[in-house]
């Protein structure tokens, strides 16, 4: 490609709920190297959830050093690096930087009550979750902070997200991404900007003030290398840093999702559904529209499953320890690959630890029924993994409802590594599921990122038309995804039937631990 020069190569960095990822890539696509460092997280009591940035900066500090390291090449080749985070992963900064207290990471949900009040206040921004306010969210978070520790809240110079703590670590500048900033904070680049009304609604009239004034989107420059970042990290202070966003959505760069008629699946310990539209418009049940959030000119539609992978890593723990750990889910797979869809009755409800869309419901829990005498260990497994690929489904006719039908899903993630929950998937959703050659999508979208702020290739969508390759794609049976219309509809039919017990176990336990 005549258009690609010299340095041949971009760092991507990403923040992980469990490590930090870091990889060098080059200009077509390709990893030429990866090295992941592990961090603590802190549960100090039931729903909580945290992190030391100190562990952040020190395992940043090792993978690119391995990273470098397993490249092979000089450090002069790094033109650039891209950045992604998880969301809702709030850092309290002083004056100086120094962060004041743990972060609280974005599966702490000790705001529940304070979420509950965001979304009483009526206010018009909440038209991007018009179900209800997650306690995920920055507004929830930061008004439990104001609360329960008005000395730390009061001491806050800075309120920002993991990937802008990270850009500034990196290049010494203070910024807020809009991607994050939109989808979490309730920004609305196009109708006034922050939320002003809903902050004073509140009792948060001054909390703008502690968000950095600066905002770049995806992709535009944060700065150099700090001489010190630079100095520890083995690169040179050349190296362009460009303002990145939740790993999610980035991700869906690194999927080729970049324009409507396609939808991103980001696999994990939950999973991330994401793609985009040309008009504004918002509805019960998805996130969003948010404007302008990745590609400049569209809206980002978003929806979520608060846990997909965890569900079988529990299952796996619990129910699979004969099975050797490194092969558990290989032999699992192929013991449910040999049950008919529909798992012989038994319905999964995935809302382990609550649903965020389309119900918004923190207090939601899972739910296992249909068992007999005559269960096996693999129709149980099989409908697991179902009970996922019905909760994806779910968000999909929902969107369909609203007028945006996908004509096919390109996935990432470990749920990738199994073809027989792939094809459940696309039998399930009755559209072709697509998987690419690299994996991990958000260090694919921070290459992309990149690639773009350098100048390589004119825009994200061409960069990520370039640069992403799809390994293979798993073609919809049309004869499971008819047998599936019936269990989809006992899923579906499971929360309404179960909500009022949910919600009185939840608070009945919470009530035990005193939340």
């Amino acid at each position: 490609m005549s258009r690609i020069s010299s340095p041949p190569y971009v760092m991507a960095i990403d923040g992980g709920t469990e490590s930090v990822r870091v990889a060098v890539i080059d200009l077509e696509g390709r990893v030429v190297a990866t090295a992941a460092q592990t961090y603590n997280t802190t549960f100090p009591r039931s729903g909580w959830a945290e992190q030391d940035p100190d562990e952040w900066w020190r395992a940043l500090v090792v993978a690119t050093r391995a990273c470098l390291a397993r490249a092979e090449v000089r450090p002069d080749d790094i033109a650039g690096i891209g950045l992604d985070a998880t969301t809702c992963t709030l850092v309290a900064l002083r004056a100086d930087g120094r962060h004041l207290r743990p972060a609280l990471l974005w599966m702490d949900v000790r705001a529940a009550q304070q979420a509950n009040r965001v979304f009483a206040t009526g206010d018009p921004a909440l038209r991007y979750t018009l179900a209800g306010c997650n306690a995920e969210w920055m507004p929830s978070k930061t008004l439990w902070l104001a609360e329960n520790e008005p000395e730390i809240f009061n001491q806050t110079a800075h309120l920002i997200e993991y990937v802008d703590w990270m850009a500034y670590r990196l290049t010494g500048r203070l910024t807020v991404s809009l991607n994050t900033i939109t989808q979490r904070w309730y920004y609305n680049s196009r109708d006034g900007g922050w939320p002003t009304s809903l902050f004073a609604a509140l009792g948060l009239p001054d909390v703008q003030r502690k968000i950095p004034a600066e905002i770049l989107a995806p992709g535009e420059e944060a700065g150099h290398l700090s001489a010190e970042a630079a100095a520890v990290l083995g690169l040179p202070e050349s190296v362009r840093v460009f303002q990145g966003g939740g790993d999610a959505f980035i991700g869906l760069l690194g999927l080729d999702v970049a324009g409507p008629g396609k939808l991103g699946l980001i696999t994990g310990s939950s999973n991330v559904i994401g793609g985009f539209v040309t008009d504004e418009f918002h509805g019960a049940g998805l996130f969003g529209a948010f404007p302008d959030a990745v590609v400049p000119g569209l809206w980002l539609v978003e929806a979520g499953q608060a846990s997909t992978g965890s569900i079988l890593a529990l299952f796996k723990r619990n129910f699979a320890a004969d099975l050797p750990p490194a092969t558990a889910y290989t032999q699992l797979g192929r013991e449910a690959a040999e049950i008919a869809p529909g798992a012989g009755g038994v319905v999964v409800l995935d809302y382990f630890q609550g649903n965020r869309t389309p119900h918004t419901d923190s207090e939601a829990r899972g739910a296992v029924w249909g068992l007999s005498l005559h269960t096996s260990r693999a129709q149980i497994f099989r409908a697991l993994m179902e009970g996922i690929a019905f909760g994806t489904n779910h968000i999909l006719q929902i969107l369909t409802g609203y007028g945006h039908s996908a004509h096919g899903i390109t996935a990432c993630g470990g749920a990738t590594r199994s073809a027989v929950f792939m094809q459940i998937y696309a039998d399930v959703c009755g559209v072709p599921l697509s998987v690419t050659e690299v994996a991990d999508a958000p260090l694919l979208g921070d290459a992309i990122l990149a690639a773009t702020g350098l100048g390589i290739y004119p825009s994200m969508p061409v960069a990520a038309q370039a640069m992403v390759k799809v390994a293979k794609t798993f073609v919809p049976d049309a004869h499971n995804h008819e047998a599936y219309q019936y269990y989809f509809e006992q899923y579906k039919a499971t929360y309404g039937q179960l909500r009022d017990l949910m919600h009185a176990m939840t608070r009945h336990e919470g009530s035990k631990h005193g939340n």
